[in-house]
């Protein structure tokens, strides 16, 4: 069956710009990266901005990974869940507890559909059980592989909001996404999927912008092209250096991962659609489509499953190799074994079982032992066949709108591996090509795990910014100095992707300061506690919140598409400590825990170990009182007149550009 989806070329109408809320500010919300440590971050931002009454003034949201983790859950809530459900309400630090109290919130508890019950369920054991199921149950159709991140994403962070809808696989979803419902009945080409079978944004919402990449190999590296799906349409703007994937465009959401179909009348067509364009200003009907439509084939939704978990891809790799450590130890691979074998349902179980006479012919003693057969099969899956962790890329058929039609099999990255702020995307999705584009205003959150210190003199901040500005920015050090022409070729050995996304001029100025420079001093002297202009003080660090709020100017970026000379202004919000916050913590239970948390530890599963630097990787499951306090730190500092983020942030966003 040949189905029919709206395309929009980047010379055309931009779908984002046309289809947000106009009414809005002209305002953007970033939320980076980082796993569980991100959407917990989020979390508390979220409440934070809720508030104040603030997040509603928002056009976008721009998202990346666990900042995707919340954001889509945000977007796309149930009427069902409240926000308050979601979000609960913010505690000042003297009423946090981790027993019951009148006028206490017990950290200990969360709420069935608290934003924060995705990263309880997240713990690697979990994980690393329910990952090495999939690889069995799929073991004789190993091209599944690919989709085990979504499978654990599916399972782990969207069920507990209803936003899985099980569809035809355990990795696949029933349900498409769109923007609204009068949206898809207007605009939905004839052909399109029935409303009843789409996931709609929850009214009032921003205009969400999720990241993810497209991979291309070159020589020995890989680049990696920007790409966004939003409610509206999914594509990548920009192209990569040789032009070998050029993106050109979006095609609407539920028919990206399509087949387009090749059809020798496509002038013809265009012809008519033009002709039939002229008519409806003088015989206007209910539908209000004039876009490109293309004829393509639906093989399954593209879903929010498979937005957020390639948005989050890096964990499929990660979890693959934790697969592969347990299995490498005698007494955890029984015990992950006995998991998994009580788990498979019988016809696996009789599966498994007929093909392991013909596979293991050399063992005459295997006979019918489940478990054994279970664990030949996973050490020739994890440890024997050397492309494994190749098969577990996320990869989806792929047709750029700015080419002669072309479905290729493409692999994805995570957002975060080559630009985790958000920014570059909502710059991308926002960009109109001309050169009076109107000005934006951007509330960025870095929920970075690198702490905010002075090391030798140089200040460790904004790394995660500092390609944006064409800086190769050092975390270990604070060194920083602009990318070399070698790392921004593709064909040298030096290349490093992130050498591309540069976005923002970083001339330095009549007092040989730069707006990056800027940012790294200004953020360590917010944290000092230092006023506009004063020395911080070294002893201070890690007092306040992070914050620095400058204006920007773009530069053109080929590989996200992004036009020269747009203002931009900016107020940068980076994770780090707050012992204002902290220290006014009563429950010297919890007190003492996140202190004990924040020293040198070789347990990284230890309670509030680095907090509030959770990391990535160890940290991806995080019991309900470390993520309530992470929360409450962040809604504290946003919402809480004793912050000094609160009034500047409550004007900025207040003043935005309209």
């Amino acid at each position: 069956m040949v189905d029919k989806a709206n395309v929009y070329p980047k010379s055309g109408n931009n779908p984002t710009i046309s289809n947000s809320d106009s009414s809005k500010s002209n305002l953007g919300v970033c939320f980076s990266g980082g796993g569980s440590r991100a959407l917990t971050c989020a979390w508390g931002q979220m409440l934070g901005l809720s508030t104040l009454n603030l997040i509603e003034k928002a056009r976008y949201i721009s998202s990346v990974s666990g900042g995707t983790w919340a954001s889509s859950i945000y977007t796309y809530l149930p009427d069902k869940i409240t926000d308050d459900d979601l979000l609960g309400a913010y505690y000042p630090p003297e009423n946090l507890s981790l027993i019951d109290g009148t006028g206490k919130l017990n950290l200990n508890n969360l709420h069935q559909y608290s934003l924060g019950q995705a990263p309880a369920g997240l713990g690697i054991d979990e994980l690393v059980k329910w990952g090495g199921l999939f690889l069995i149950e799929n073991v004789f159709e190993q091209s599944n592989y690919k989709w085990l991140w979504a499978f654990l994403v599916s399972q782990f962070i969207l069920e507990c909001y209803g936003l899985r809808a099980e569809g035809k696989h355990s990795w696949s979803s029933s349900k498409y996404f769109s923007l609204s419902l009068n949206y898809s009945t207007d605009h939905f080409p004839e052909g399109a999927p029935s409303t009843d079978d789409l996931f709609f944004v929850r009214s009032g919402r921003p205009f969400l912008i999720m990241n993810n990449n497209i991979m291309e190999n070159y020589d020995s590296n890989v680049v990696q092209l920007p790409n966004q799906v939003t409610p509206v349409s999914g594509g990548a703007q920009g192209q990569t250096p040789d032009a070998t994937i050029i993106g050109g465009g979006s095609v609407e959401s539920y028919g990206y991962s399509s087949t387009r179909v090749h059809c020798q009348r496509s002038f013809v067509w265009s012809i008519l659609r033009k002709w039939w364009a002229s008519l409806r200003s003088t015989h206007p009907t209910t539908r209000q489509n004039t876009n490109d439509i293309v004829d393509i084939t639906l093989s399954q939704p593209y879903s929010l499953i498979d937005i957020v978990s390639t948005s989050s891809a890096f964990f499929a790799e990660t979890i693959a190799n934790l697969i592969k450590t347990e299995v490498s130890d005698p007494e955890k691979k029984k015990e992950l074994i006995s998991q998994i074998e009580a788990q498979l349902k019988p016809e696996h179980k009789e599966t498994l079982l007929a093909k392991a006479k013909e596979d293991f012919l050399d063992t005459l003693d295997i006979g019918e032992d489940i478990v054994e057969i279970i664990g030949r099969y996973l050490e020739n899956i994890v440890i024997k066949d050397l492309s494994f962790l190749d098969k577990i890329i996320p990869t989806y058929n792929y047709w750029p709108v700015g080419k002669v039609i072309q479905n290729q099999e493409t692999r994805f990255t995570d957002g975060g591996t080559l630009e985790n702020t958000g920014i570059l995307g909502l710059l991308a999705q926002t960009d109109t090509g001309t050169n009076n584009q109107a000005l934006i205003s951007l509330v960025v959150f870095d929920n970075t795990e690198t702490p905010l210190e002075k090391k030798d003199s140089q200040i460790i901040a904004a790394g995660q910014a500092a390609p944006l500005f064409g800086i190769d920015f050092d975390t270990k050090t604070g060194t920083y100095q602009p990318f070399t022409e070698a790392q921004k070729d593709p064909a040298n050995q030096d290349f490093k992707a992130t050498s591309l996304i540069t976005v923002f001029n970083n001339t330095e100025d009549s007092s040989g300061n730069t707006p990056f420079g800027n940012l790294v001093k200004g953020l360590y002297a917010a944290s000092c506690g230092a006023s506009s202009g004063e020395q911080p003080d070294d002893s201070k660090v890690n007092t306040e919140a992070a914050f620095y709020e400058l204006s920007l100017t773009t530069v053109h970026n080929p590989l996200a598409n992004v036009t020269a000379g747009r203002s931009v202004k900016m107020i940068y919000i980076q994770n780090a400590k707050m012992m204002h916050w902290q220290n006014e913590i009563v429950d010297e239970q919890l007190k003492n825990e996140i202190a004990e948390g924040q020293e040198e530890s070789a347990d990284p599963f230890k309670a509030f170990k680095d907090f509030p630097y959770y990391n990535t990787l160890f940290k991806i499951g995080l019991e309900a009182k470390e993520s309530n306090a992470l929360s409450q730190m962040w809604a504290w500092a946003i919402s809480d007149d004793s912050s000094p983020l609160k009034n500047q942030l409550q004007t900025f966003i207040e003043n935005a550009a309209s």
